[in-house]
C-alpha cells in the first residue's frame, strides 16, 4: 500500500491506499469509514464500463458502535499498466478526487455521497468509496433517453454551469480542471486525426457519406473548434455527459437524478455538455420535436440562476459547435471499441445515425467549411 496525499482526515493519520481489491479488509474499511466493520463481501461490477477504474460493490457488516453504509461502491485505480499510463497522462484520478472534495458540495446537481477518497501523486494510486445508488439505473443509449429524463438532465447540468459560470475560482482549479483547448485535452486533435482513417471507412460502410465529408473537414478545423469552445465565458463542464453517467431512481417524491464519473471535468462553454448528450443519446425524432424548446429551457435556467450577458443566439451557436465536436468522441471511441461486440456495433450504429441527422438539421458543415 502507498501513503495517501489527498485523503480523509482521521485521527489515525493518512489511510493507505489498497493496491488491489484484496486490500478492502474489515480493518482497512474500519479506518476509512471510521466505523466498526467486521465483515465485507466484495463483488466486481461494471466490467467493460468502468474502463479507467475498477469498480467493486462492498457489502458490509458492523460490530458494536455507530454503523456506516450497508453497502458502497469502491472505485479503485486500474490494474492494467497501459490504462494506468493513460490515467496518469490525463490526470483523471486526481481530478475526480478534487471534484468531489472541492466542487460537488457547491452545486445543486446531485452527485454520489463520498465516504472516503485518497490519491497518491507519487504512485498514481487512487481509491474513492462512494454511495451505492442501487436500484438507480441509467437509460439505454441505444434505445435512447426519454424526454422526461432528458429534461431533468438538462436542468441538472444547467445548475452546475450557472454555479461556476465565469467564477473567479476557475483560475484556481485550472491546473487540475483545465480548459478544453489546453493539455491534456488539446491532444484530442492529434488523436482524432490518427483515428480518422478507420472511422471514415466505417462511416462509408454505413452509408454516412455526409459524415465522412464533415469528418475530413473537421480534421483541419478541430483546433479552431476547441478554441471557440474554450473562449470565455467559461464554466465547469462534466466532459462526459452521456447516459451511462446519468443514474435515475424513483423515490416517493418523484424521479431523482444523480450524475456520476467526474474524471474528465473541464472548463468550457456550458453547452458543451448539452451538445454531447443531444448528439448521441437522443433519438432523432425526439430531438427534432423538442430541440429548440430544450435549448431555450437550458438558457432560461442559466438566466434564472444569475448568468448575465450570454444571449440565446450565442448559446445556440455554442450548442451547434458542441454537437459537431461530439463527432470527435464517436471517431475516437470507435477506435477503442471491441469489434466483436454486438452491443458496441449497435451503440456506434445508432450514434452515427443520430449524428448524421443532427449535422444536416443544424447545418453543422458550415462550421467547418473552407
Amino acid at each position: 500500500m502507498s501513503e495517501a496525499v489527498i485523503a480523509a482526515d482521521l485521527d489515525a493519520g493518512p489511510v493507505p491506499i489498497p493496491k488491489a481489491s484484496q486490500g478492502f479488509t474489515p480493518a482497512w474499511l474500519t479506518r476509512a469509514l471510521a466505523a466498526p466493520v467486521v465483515a465485507v463481501e466484495a463483488q466486481r461490477i461494471g466490467e467493460g464500463v468502468g474502463v479507467l477504474s475498477e469498480l467493486h460493490r462492498l457489502t458490509l457488516a458492523y460490530g458494536a458502535g455507530p454503523p456506516g453504509p450497508a453497502s458502497l461502491i469502491a472505485k479503485l485505480h486500474a490494474s492494467a499498466p497501459e490504462v494506468r499510463e493513460i490515467c496518469a497522462l490525463y490526470g483523471v484520478y486526481e481530478r475526480e478526487v478534487r471534484f468531489y472534495r472541492d466542487v460537488a458540495a457547491t452545486v445543486e446537481l446531485r452527485t454520489p455521497e463520498v465516504y472516503f477518497s485518497a490519491f497518491d501523486p507519487a504512485s498514481g494510486d487512487c481509491v474513492i468509496l462512494l454511495e451505492d445508488l442501487a436500484p438507480a439505473a441509467s437509460p439505454d443509449q441505444v434505445a435512447g433517453i426519454s424526454l422526461g429524463e432528458l429534461t431533468e438532465a438538462i436542468d441538472g447540468i444547467a445548475s452546475l454551469h450557472a454555479r461556476w459560470w465565469a467564477h473567479p475560482r476557475l483560475d484556481e482549479l485550472r491546473a487540475i480542471m483545465p480548459r478544453a483547448a489546453e493539455p491534456p485535452y488539446a491532444d484530442v486533435a492529434e488523436n482524432f486525426r490518427a483515428c480518422l482513417p478507420s472511422a471514415l471507412e466505417a462511416l462509408g460502410a454505413r452509408g454516412h457519406h455526409g459524415l465522412v465529408r464533415v469528418s475530413r473537414r473537421l480534421a483541419g478545423a478541430i483546433e479552431g473548434l476547441l478554441s471557440a469552445i474554450s473562449t470565455p465565458p467559461l464554466t465547469l463542464c462534466h466532459g462526459d455527459f452521456r447516459t451511462d453517467n446519468l443514474m435515475f431512481r424513483e423515490n416517493p417524491e418523484g424521479r431523482e437524478l444523480t450524475v456520476i464519473d467526474w474524471q474528465v471535468v473541464m472548463q468550457a462553454r456550458g453547452p458543451f455538455d448539452l451538445g454531447y448528450l443531444m448528439g448521441g443519446a437522443v433519438p432523432t425524432d425526439l430531438r427534432r420535436k423538442n430541440e429548440d424548446e430544450l435549448l431555450r429551457r437550458y438558457h432560461g435556467r442559466l438566466v434564472d440562476l444569475g448568468v448575465a450577458g450570454y444571449g440565446f443566439d450565442e448559446c445556440r451557436l455554442d450548442y451547434r459547435r458542441s454537437v459537431l465536436f461530439s463527432l470527435v468522441y464517436w471517431v475516437e471511441g470507435l477506435a477503442l471499441a471491441d469489434p466483436s461486440s454486438s452491443r458496441a456495433a449497435a451503440l456506434f450504429g445508432c450514434w452515427a445515425e443520430r449524428l448524421a441527422a443532427a449535422v444536416d438539421d443544424l447545418h453543422l458543415e458550415s462550421l467547418v467549411s473552407p
